[in-house]
């Protein structure tokens, strides 16, 4: 079987306190036939770049043509870059859900692809920091070896999102995740540099929010709220659920879907 690419990133933090950052989570994408499907995701990315310099140019002869002053929005959106664009969850408005909703629609045309998340709720004692002697560093690449170890059903090469590692720590995250059998190699790198670290955060995202929304976390009329609501809900579409469903309802520890590709969600429990 041949060795593929696995991108991984987190959300939340394990530093702050459990009331102001409850939730924790590591994603990870495994992406077999990498050529067609970053051909897809870049072009589909490139096109919104086109789009946006293109709107920026329409602004421009508006403001000119009607010889006014320009509004805040219109500022707003001439600051937008051209040549670089990041897709995260915690990003997404009303001015560029579109493009987020067309990555959930692209995404799931690939059956071949697959995520894994593990969500943890600090307030769980398999979450406390006590276990790794309060050391973030540690626990952060446990965690990730847990998830590596529980869910990899194939030889991957893993490309984990930029965690600068302590200089006081002995811990080496390559080493940490080359020990899963299945791991055969380990980069880290910025977000910014793939598409796949990017839909990761966009994933886990969803499933972060959802867990937080059911924990009363977000006032659910707030337009944040909605517009992040939109893109959860049509993930969970995706995945056969109705919207007031849940990625785990209380007492589960894991569930699986396999259409339109395989996607796990896990609370970690060992």
């Amino acid at each position: 079987m041949e060795v593929c690419p696995a991108f991984i990133d987190e959300t939340g933090v394990l530093s702050g306190t459990v009331k102001d950052q409850p939730i924790y989570g590591i994603g990870m994408l495994v992406v077999p036939e990498t050529q067609e499907i970053t051909e897809s995701f870049y072009r589909l990315h490139f096109n919104f770049i086109q789009e946006r310099a293109t709107e920026r140019r329409e602004i421009r002869r508006r403001i000119q043509s009607e010889n006014r002053s320009i509004t805040t929005e219109e500022l707003d959106r001439l600051m937008w870059s051209t040549s670089h664009h990041e897709y995260k969850f915690a990003d997404v408005s009303r001015f560029n859900i579109q493009q987020y909703i067309d990555i959930l629609n692209l995404y799931s045309l690939f059956p071949s692809l697959e995520f894994h998340s593990l969500i943890l709720d600090r307030r769980d004692s398999n979450a406390d920091l006590g276990n790794w002697n309060n050391d973030v560093w540690e626990a952060y690449a446990h965690f990730a070896k847990e998830l590596l170890t529980e869910r990899l059903t194939r030889d991957v090469f893993a490309i984990v999102d930029l965690q600068g590692k302590p200089n006081k720590s002995d811990v080496y995250l390559e080493d940490v995740l080359c020990s899963v059998n299945s791991v055969k190699g380990c980069l880290r790198a910025t977000s910014d540099m793939s598409i796949y670290l990017q839909i990761v955060d966009l994933l886990l995202g969803c499933v972060q929010f959802d867990f937080k929304s059911q924990m009363g976390y977000f006032e659910p009329k707030s337009r944040r709220a909605q517009e992040r609501l939109q893109l959860v809900n049509l993930l969970k579409g995706k995945l056969g659920m109705r919207q007031g469903d849940a990625f785990l309802r209380k007492g589960q520890s894991f569930k699986s879907w396999d259409n339109p590709s395989v996607f796990t969600v896990w609370k970690g429990e060992w």
